[in-house]
């Protein structure tokens, strides 16, 4: 499952600056936000020089994808400047945008450094996969498996049950990784990380207000992403993600996320707003 992931993640060169990527879960009710904007990444980085990194992505999600449907990406070369480029990239379906974001890169730059200290957590070691507990559980959705699949290891620091939903601190923290090495270039394990940053950020804000994503009486969706880059990332060794509620109204919720590697350094940043609407 990782190689069709990183398959899925490296869309195909069509034509100058168009390309076209699969979906990672044909069966699933759509296409998983974070894949697009994954895609979105690798496309866009396809057009920069390798020596310039990513260093953040916006994204609106304007309509759910097809999981049946390849996705076409344009690239719009906006910006090429002395240390930076930037790159707008719109995903389409069927002739219809399904997101549009803007990426971009910056050439190696030295200055001050300051973090936000890394939080105090159990290591992922002596904690349960969500897929082995899926198992044990006997709840595993084998049309969207998510944190369940073969592809990624992911642990709850503090899992939640969402079949019986109560109102919780308005945080989560989850361990994540690929499930095998990844050897490709620093590209891929930024794309892998936005594949992840789309995770937990609507969890969060549900597990606050002691809602479940299972209660047919919600509308959930991503509307808008944006993800910050600040160190080199490896997606196959342990990222430390954990996300905050912010405000939820109005039938949106707001989070903050956070990636740590092991060594406590801050390597990515995010920020996630959803649609929670009654139906």
């Amino acid at each position: 499952m990782l190689d069709q992931l990183l398959q899925v993640l490296t869309p195909r060169l069509l034509s100058e600056d168009v390309f076209e990527a699969d979906n990672m879960h044909p069966d699933a009710p759509r296409v998983f936000g974070g894949q697009v904007l994954a895609q979105a990444l690798r496309a866009a980085a396809a057009t920069v020089p390798v020596e310039r990194a990513v260093h953040s992505q916006h994204a609106y999600f304007l309509r759910p994808g097809d999981p049946a449907q390849a996705i076409r990406l344009e690239v719009d070369r906006a910006l090429d400047g002395g240390s930076l480029s930037s790159r707008r990239v719109v995903a389409l379906q069927r002739g219809k945008p399904i997101l549009v974001c803007s990426v971009s890169f910056q050439s190696h730059g030295a200055g001050d450094d300051f973090q936000r200290t890394a939080p105090d957590v159990p290591p992922p070691e002596g904690l349960h996969s969500e897929r082995q507990r899926a198992l044990e559980e006997g709840s595993m959705d084998d049309t969207f498996p998510l944190l369940t699949g073969t592809d990624l290891d992911v642990r709850m620091v503090t899992p939640v049950d969402w079949l019986n939903p109560r109102p919780l601190p308005p945080s989560l923290s989850a361990w994540v990784k690929t499930n095998g090495p990844v050897n490709e270039a620093d590209a891929v394990h930024a794309s892998l990380l936005a594949y992840f940053s789309d995770t937990l950020l609507i969890d969060v804000c549900l597990a606050a207000t002691g809602r479940s994503y299972l209660h047919n009486d919600l509308q959930l969706a991503s509307l808008d992403h944006a993800l910050w880059f600040h160190a080199p990332v490896r997606a196959d060794e342990w990222l430390l993600h954990t996300v905050e509620a912010e405000r939820v109204g109005a039938g949106r919720g707001l989070a903050f996320g956070r990636f740590y590697n092991r060594q406590g350094v801050l390597v990515a940043s995010a920020a996630q707003q959803g649609l929670m609407r009654q139906r």
